[in-house]
């Protein structure tokens, strides 16, 4: 896959996501705009602009320009990784508190949520300062043959599989019984969502013998992913706003 397909790819994405915070930001039930991200409710907003930079944050020559102001070669690649976890951290706390699964709720929010990612975040901080990454390069993919990358890679598919993964069983189990047709396929979109980002995580050790040819195929199924939740979620907000059958898409789900 060539560097034009990905751009278009992220380009995709981008709309996507970008699409869905500006909804979020400027709907009739959030009149305070910006100010929602300080509520709860304001997760899903806050996770689309978390992902939103940290793609536009690889585009090359945003790249270059962000790198420059860096002390650490490259670390431009890990804050872009730490913002995809923080979005999906904050994913995470939002279906756990929606789903009411007390198992998700005790991984996720709190503590061990904030230890999860902290982790994660020292980890790929720490795979890019021992790597040999002198020149700019977007995901570093100029040195995908280091070990130290490879690892980096990893750290932050483990988390969001670790993240996904805790949230699997809730995700199932509406897909099964949420008494609303949309919101059940918005709960298999998510699912299928997750399936791809878990795939690719337990996939991963085979996943390096592609590389680097195949390193931008890989990409996409982690944005595929991406879109899928997303997606799922715009169709819980769509049912939420319109009120349709004037049911609640987040009763009490008996997960645990």
């Amino acid at each position: 896959m060539t560097d034009s397909t990905h751009v278009i790819s992220i380009s995709f994405m981008l709309i996507v996501l970008g699409s869905a915070t500006f909804h979020r930001l400027t709907a009739k039930n959030t009149p305070e705009g910006a100010r929602s991200l300080l509520r709860p409710s304001g997760r899903l907003a806050l996770m689309g602009i978390l992902l939103t930079v940290g793609n536009v944050m690889t585009i090359q020559p945003i790249y270059e320009f962000i790198d420059s102001y860096i002390p650490v070669s490259n670390g431009t690649s890990a804050i872009a990784q730490i913002f995809a976890m923080a979005a999906v951290s904050q994913l995470g706390v939002h279906l756990a508190t929606s789903y009411k699964s007390d198992f998700a709720l005790r991984w996720l929010v709190g503590i061990r949520g904030s230890l999860a990612l902290l982790a994660a975040s020292l980890g790929a901080f720490g795979a890019l300062v021992s790597s040999q990454a002198p020149n700019p390069s977007p995901r570093l993919v100029d040195y995908l043959t280091q070990p130290p990358v490879h690892v980096m890679h990893w750290i932050a598919l483990a988390y969001i599989a670790y993240v996904m993964g805790i949230l699997f069983r809730p995700v199932l189990h509406d897909s099964h019984v949420n008494p609303l047709r949309l919101t059940r396929a918005g709960s298999r979109l998510i699912l299928f969502g997750f399936v791809l980002s878990i795939g690719r995580a337990l996939a991963f050790p085979w996943e390096l013998e592609a590389w680097p040819q195949a390193f931008y195929l890989f990409e996409v199924i982690s944005q595929a992913s991406a879109v899928c939740v997303v997606i799922g979620l715009w169709m819980f907000a769509y049912t939420r706003t319109h009120g349709v059958a004037g049911r609640k898409i987040d009763a009490n789900l008996p997960v645990d």
